[in-house]
């Protein structure tokens, strides 16, 4: 893909997040037909069109973890996933971990530093 389809791209999936994406949309984005964009994106992207778009969710879930204290449940609407349970899931297949886990896990080393 050109460089401005690269980072049309990037933008509208970073400010779509909290929605779904579909590959067709993202396919007339860069002005392709949705086959060719599937293998042109992985080619780019290193990974597939949905692939990609979880791993940004995902990194978007641990962004408003570590910036707020909102309940998952609303993380993982603000991400564009169904509910918690699919956050927890999807969340655990890319990272190996639960959010709730990782999330205490994050904090808990700054509050150990404070303390010392």
């Amino acid at each position: 893909m050109a460089p401005w389809q690269v980072k049309r791209l990037k933008l509208h999936i970073e400010n779509s997040i909290s929605r779904p994406i579909a590959l067709h949309e993202l396919a007339a984005l860069t002005q392709l037909s949705t086959s060719y964009f599937s293998a042109a994106f992985k080619i780019s992207f290193g990974l597939p069109p949905h692939a990609y778009v979880i791993e940004r969710r995902v990194a978007f879930a641990k962004n408003r973890m570590l910036t707020s204290d909102a309940p998952l449940c609303e993380i993982a609407l603000d991400c564009g996933l169904a509910d918690q349970a699919h956050l927890s899931r999807v969340f655990r297949r890319v990272t190996g971990t639960p959010p709730s886990v990782w999330r205490r896990s994050q904090r808990e080393p700054s509050a150990a530093a404070g303390a010392e």
